[in-house]
């Protein structure tokens, strides 16, 4: 097997019949050969207090209109004639208010090994990694443009272990408060804040709390 590259996405040559040389004739080459299947590649989005709680008792711990609307645009925005995935665990799937459950204009996925049904149109996956399989055919006919992980802790710890999550998405709140599950820490060396395009700069104000939303990019292997 043979690691091809086209436009910063990662693919592997299933091919056992495919010739080493057909790669090493086209180094960097924005083709290619018939028998390579894309990795899908995804982000991952949070918001944590101070001592990085994300949730208690199965709910969030805050209630920030400002930043939720910043969730939905962000995971929401596609290409047009797309639309994006979410991806959760069920825990984070059963939190959801009725009213809002699936999130709407995107494809919901909940991975769990006890949940049967969900609305037509989402997914049911049994693991992490089914329901990045079960979205890979979706992202190469063009259905769906990006991929969101947004909770909970157990799925963000296998992401960010995953260098296919290539970027966090993450509101940091400057309070602390009650929470009994945590978002992992992010590892030194591996992820750099970094400025994008539509998402503020600058300190957001709801109430009393104040936060900010940061974009950490995984910093690759040729950059370290």
């Amino acid at each position: 097997k043979y690691i091809c590259s086209r436009r910063n996405q990662l693919a592997t040559c299933k091919r056992t019949a495919c010739s080493k040389d057909w790669h090493d004739r086209r180094p960097g080459a924005s083709a290619m050969c018939p028998g390579v299947q894309e990795s899908l590649q995804y982000f991952a989005i949070a918001a944590m207090c101070h001592n990085r709680g994300i949730g208690v008792l199965n709910t969030l711990p805050w209630r920030l209109k400002k930043e939720m609307a910043y969730f939905t645009r962000i995971t929401s925005q596609a290409a047009e004639g797309k639309t994006n995935a979410v991806v959760m665990g069920r825990n984070t799937w059963d939190s959801i208010p009725p009213k809002y459950k699936p999130l709407p204009g995107r494809v919901n996925v909940v991975v769990s090994r006890t949940l049967e049904k969900v609305p037509d149109g989402h997914h049911v996956a049994r693991s992490f990694s089914d329901a990045l399989s079960l979205l890979q055919p979706l992202v190469d006919s063009g259905k769906v443009d990006k991929t969101f992980v947004v909770g909970g802790a157990q799925l963000y710890q296998e992401a960010l272990a995953d260098p296919r999550c290539t970027r966090v998405y993450l509101t940091e709140i400057d309070a602390d408060f009650e929470c009994d599950v945590f978002f992992p820490e992010l590892e030194p060396g591996q992820f750099q804040l970094v400025q994008e395009e539509g998402v503020p700069q600058e300190e957001q104000t709801e109430g009393s709390l104040t936060y900010r939303f940061n974009v950490y990019q995984r910093i690759s292997s040729g950059s370290a």
